[in-house]
């Protein structure tokens, strides 16, 4: 006999199927890790070395942005070119490869065949072949706005967004006549993070440039257009997770011949912020 309506409800409970607690487990958002990769000229061969540290440490690259020289290393890359290619393309390639005379109107030389040199390398493709999402800046030279090249044909893409303004002539793409995406956003983390980035690491060959002394015409038109690089970046790197800045004292911007230190210089900058940029993606998880 149940002594009391308690030790019934405790027999009706004890005898009941039990309930299995059903578990709702989230699926994890992967962490984005976006790249933005400056300009500099032959300084920015510093990225490879970058890639290269990233690569041996296992730090996911999801998405890539790149101005000028910047954009020519993060646009091979995001083809498909391994670094041993990217690191060979560096020491071999001259600017013979990548420049020719032009008419002076539009500027002193043309690099047109640098259009060639990319055409060459990863084929006829355009931003939909692309195994990494990746964009290239440019900038308008009749609106001075920042340009977002992510469409067409890949290798115009490049040239347009290495156009120094006074060096090269300037590349006509859509009705719009383009230069250099130095002239307005030289580092583009701003554009890594709308491409969906949720940390972005940001690449500066430019951080000083009191060490290279200009010797002729040509250097001090790239020099004044360093300088000017290098203030448009200060703000925009003020963007980024994570801050690389190269030091390239004693190397020129020009000089495609010292690849091979530019190279490790980009490598040890990278390997020496793997903690750092660990510490980034730990942080966005939990």
């Amino acid at each position: 006999m149940v002594k009391s309506i308690g030790d019934a409800l405790a027999n009706i409970i004890k005898d009941a199927p039990k309930r299995t607690k059903k578990i709702i487990r989230k699926k994890k958002k992967k962490i984005k890790v976006g790249l933005a990769l400056g300009g500099g000229a032959a300084w920015g061969i510093c990225h490879l070395g970058i890639l290269k540290a990233f690569e041996d440490n296992s730090i996911p690259i999801d998405y890539i942005s790149g101005t000028s020289i910047g954009s020519v290393v993060g646009g091979l890359y995001s083809a498909g070119l391994s670094i041993d290619k990217l690191k060979y393309l560096s020491e071999h390639a001259q600017w013979k490869h990548l420049s020719t005379l032009s008419l002076p109107f539009r500027g002193l030389l043309s690099n047109e065949p640098m259009e060639d040199f990319i055409t060459s390398v990863v084929g006829d493709i355009t931003f939909k072949n692309l195994i990494i999402p990746f964009t290239a800046v440019a900038t308008d030279l009749v609106t001075g706005e920042e340009v977002i090249l992510d469409k067409g044909r890949f290798s115009t893409a490049i040239r347009a967004s290495c156009a120094i303004p006074g060096i090269f002539k300037p590349i006509d793409i859509n009705g719009r006549t383009l230069v250099d995406g130095g002239v307005a956003n030289n580092v583009p983390v701003s554009i890594v993070k709308k491409m969906g980035a949720d940390i972005i690491i940001a690449v500066n060959t430019t951080p000083s440039l009191e060490h290279w002394i200009p010797k002729n015409s040509l250097q001090i038109v790239l020099k004044a257009y360093l300088i000017m690089q290098s203030k448009v970046a200060q703000q925009e790197t003020t963007l980024a997770d994570v801050v690389i800045s190269i030091d390239t004292k004693g190397h020129s911007p020009i000089d495609l011949s010292s690849s091979k230190d530019l190279y490790n210089k980009g490598l040890m900058a990278g390997l020496s912020n793997i903690d750092k940029i660990r510490h980034c993606l730990n942080e966005k998880k939990y």
